[in-house]
């Protein structure tokens, strides 16, 4: 009996000792679990850029987000893609499953002008494979990690027109919406979605400009140079 007793103990132990090490693991790999299936989020470095483009325009045809994307792999491109004075940070994802296949892809940026806001960038699923719930599970994920990087604010803007889909997931998840017209998008209904990653209670971003034709215009010098490489 008191063998039998041992015995379990050093296999608890064990086992446990086992557990540990992998949460380890997978925190230091930026691993998600999704209903036992795990999803790998991975930084965009120079080797993963050209897949990490790839993947945003499958998911966003009509946008070019390659210079953002270089700017996250390069952080001294900071500065060329944006200007002097205009992003604190630009960090992107590759989201992946767990055989290594890509999911889609996701991003956290902050202005210099409000450093305590999370923005979060080209976050979209591919579209092979939406439906099966890694865009609630990427999008949590992203939350998480704008927490752990230490923002207060979790916000993003999107077209509600073109992003409809997408704004009920927002919405499902505790974010407030509200309109933005600080900037003239012409057909475009841009829409702000908020939540606070502090407190109960989340705070509109307000009248405040986001530069959004300065994005615009950034996609158009990536659209130019795309098929020349970056």
């Amino acid at each position: 009996m008191r063998y039998f007793a041992l015995l379990s103990i050093r296999i608890l132990v064990k086992f446990t000792h086992v557990i540990s090490m992998r949460v380890s693991l997978d925190d230091a790999l930026n691993v998600s679990y999704m209903n036992d299936k795990k999803i790998i989020c991975e930084r965009i470095v120079p080797e993963n850029l050209d897949l990490a483009i790839k993947i945003q325009r499958d998911v966003f045809p009509k946008e070019n987000g390659a210079l953002n994307l270089k700017a996250s792999a390069d952080k001294s491109f900071i500065e060329h893609v944006y200007g002097k004075n205009y992003r604190k940070s630009v960090d992107f994802w590759i989201c992946k499953d767990e055989l290594g296949c890509p999911v889609g892809i996701t991003g956290i940026y902050a202005y210099v002008e409000y450093p305590n806001d999370a923005w979060c960038g080209w976050f979209g699923i591919l579209p092979e494979k939406q439906g099966q719930g890694y865009g609630k599970r990427l999008f949590q994920w992203t939350m998480a990690k704008a927490k752990e990087m230490g923002f207060i604010n979790f916000r993003l803007y999107t077209d509600l027109e073109e992003n409809n889909v997408a704004a009920e997931l927002y919405r499902k998840v505790g974010i407030i919406e509200e309109s933005y017209d600080e900037e003239d998008m012409g057909e475009e209904k841009i829409v702000i979605f908020s939540k606070s990653l502090a407190q109960e209670n989340t705070e509109k971003f307000g009248k405040k400009n986001l530069f959004l034709k300065k994005q615009a215009a950034i996609q158009e010098r990536a659209q130019q140079i795309y098929t020349k490489g970056l």
